[in-house]
C-alpha cells in the first residue's frame, strides 16, 4: 500500500453547512477496476480534509500496489472517516459509498460510513437542474460551466488499462496517471461547490421596496394543470397582501410569497416544447417583455423550454407583480 498526503491552498469557496464546521467535512473520491461492487477491486480512495493539527487543507490518496492491497486501503479510509460527520461526494450515494460499504463487508470489516451525513454534490444539482443551463450532468460538464478546465485527458476506464499495466510492469508513469485523475476528480469537487451559488443567484431578486433592501427567493414552481404557480419567500415580513384577478393571483403573507396564473403549452421550434403566458391583459403588460434567445410574439413570454425554466421571465414577472402590488 502507498499512501500519498499534499497540502492544499485554502479553497475558493466559503462553506455553509449548517451544524458542519469545515473540520466536520470531507470529499471523497475513489477508482474501481470495474463497476461491479461484488467481483471488482477499490484500488484507490482519495480524500480532501480541513487537517487542524497544521491548519491545512490535505488531499490523501490511499493506493493499493496490488491486488491483494485493497483491505489495507479500506482500513486506513474506514479509521479516518471517524474524524468526520459529512461526506461529500459526486454521485457517492449511487456509487462510491455503496461500492465501498460491500468492499468493505466483503473484507470482513465494519463500515463506518453509516456514521457520516451524506451531500451528494450531483443529486443536489440534478434536483437543481431546470434552473441551470447544463447540457448534462457530468462532472466535466459542470466544472466547465464554471471556468474549469483541468488537463486530465484521461478518464476513469482509461485508468483501469493503467492500473493492471502498472501491476505488471511499476511503471511509475501509469501510476503518476492514476493519481493524477482521482486527484483532479477531487480538487476540483471544491470549486464546483460554486455552482449553488449560481443556482441561489438564478433563484433570488433583489428589490428595493420602501426604502428597503428586499430579497425575494424563488422556492418552487410548479405547474399544476394549467396554473403556473411559483412559490417565493422574503427576508422581511409585510402586512398580507392578496390579490385575485382574472389574469393572475398574489399572495405575500409575512415572508411567503405565492403567484398562480394562466399557461398555455406550445412548440417553440418543431422538435422543442415549451410554456408559456400571454400577458396582453395583464396591467403592468408594457413592462413585460420576453427576455429569451427565442423570437416569440408581443405579450408572449416564455416559462419554459423542454425541461428547463426561462429564470429571467419568470423573475421579470415576479418583480413586477411585486412592484405593482405593493
Amino acid at each position: 500500500m502507498k499512501i500519498y498526503n499534499h497540502i492544499l491552498n485554502p479553497p475558493d469557496y466559503k462553506f455553509n453547512f449548517k451544524n458542519f464546521s469545515i473540520e466536520d467535512i470531507c470529499f471523497l473520491d475513489i477508482e474501481t477496476t470495474g463497476l461491479s461492487k461484488e467481483n471488482n477491486l477499490i484500488y484507490l480512495i482519495g480524500l480532501i480534509h480541513y487537517n487542524k493539527e497544521n491548519s491545512s487543507w490535505n488531499l490523501v490518496q490511499y493506493f493499493a500496489d496490488s491486488k491483494n492491497e485493497e483491505k489495507n486501503i479500506l482500513k486506513e479510509f474506514n479509521c479516518l472517516i471517524n474524524n468526520f460527520e459529512l461526506l461529500i461526494t459526486y454521485n457517492g450515494l449511487s456509487f462510491d459509498i455503496p461500492f465501498i460499504d460491500h468492499r468493505l463487508n466483503k473484507n470482513g470489516l465494519k463500515s463506518n460510513l453509516k456514521k457520516l451525513k451524506n451531500f451528494d454534490i450531483y443529486r443536489r444539482i440534478k434536483k437543481e437542474s431546470p434552473y441551470l443551463e447544463l447540457e448534462n450532468l457530468r462532472l466535466k460538464t459542470v466544472e466547465k460551466s464554471l471556468g474549469i478546465f483541468r488537463d486530465d485527458k484521461y478518464t476513469g476506464k482509461d485508468c483501469i488499462k493503467f492500473y493492471y499495466e502498472y501491476l505488471d510492469s511499476k511503471d511509475e508513469r501509469l501510476l503518476e496517471r492514476i493519481l493524477k485523475h482521482n486527484y483532479d476528480d477531487l480538487y476540483y469537487l471544491v470549486p464546483v461547490m460554486k455552482i449553488f451559488d449560481i443556482v441561489e443567484d438564478a433563484k433570488t431578486i433583489p428589490l428595493i421596496l420602501q426604502n428597503r433592501e428586499v430579497k425575494i427567493k424563488i422556492r418552487d414552481i410548479d405547474l399544476k394543470g394549467d396554473m403556473f404557480q411559483i412559490c417565493s419567500e422574503s427576508n422581511i415580513k409585510v402586512k398580507d397582501i392578496i390579490y385575485y384577478t382574472d389574469e393572475y393571483n398574489f399572495q405575500w403573507i409575512e415572508n411567503k410569497l405565492k403567484i398562480r396564473f394562466e399557461s398555455k403549452k406550445g412548440m417553440i421550434t418543431p422538435t422543442k416544447e415549451c410554456i408559456f403566458v400571454n400577458v396582453s391583459n395583464w396591467p403592468f403588460k408594457k413592462n413585460l417583455k420576453d427576455l429569451s434567445q427565442y423570437m416569440v410574439p408581443n405579450n408572449i413570454i416564455l416559462l419554459k423550454v423542454e425541461e428547463k425554466f426561462v429564470m429571467d421571465n419568470i423573475k421579470l414577472i415576479l418583480n413586477e407583480m411585486i412592484l405593482s402590488s405593493i
